[in-house]
């Protein structure tokens, strides 16, 4: 039994000849697997390249954003300030009329 074993083994191990078309059939699903790949690695590279854009995209948009909230902060501000010159001048300028002997 060990020697039918060993002899079946040896016949299934034996060198054989491949066939005429066996390189065209390998090259055949190996082309295909390569080009499935360089595909997925483009694909995989522009989903990545778009994903900087939109961070960058959004990035910028948040900085423009905290620019006009600061500009509309700096404009109250100083109409805050007009008000208080407007109402001290318009002191100043009754005080002139009120003074005695102007």
């Amino acid at each position: 039994m060990h020697e039918e074993l060993e002899s079946r083994l040896r016949e299934a191990l034996r060198p054989t000849t491949p066939p005429p078309d066996f390189a065209a059939r390998v090259m055949a699903r190996v082309v295909p697997t390569q080009r499935r790949r360089a595909t997925a690695a483009w694909w995989l590279a522009a989903g990545l390249a778009a994903a900087v854009l939109i961070a960058v995209g959004v990035q910028s948009h948040l900085k423009q954003q905290r620019d006009i909230q600061a500009g509309m902060e700096a404009r109250r501000e100083v109409m805050q300030a007009l008000r208080v010159t407007n109402q001290k001048f318009d002191l100043a300028v009754r005080t002139v009329h009120e003074a005695p002997g102007v």
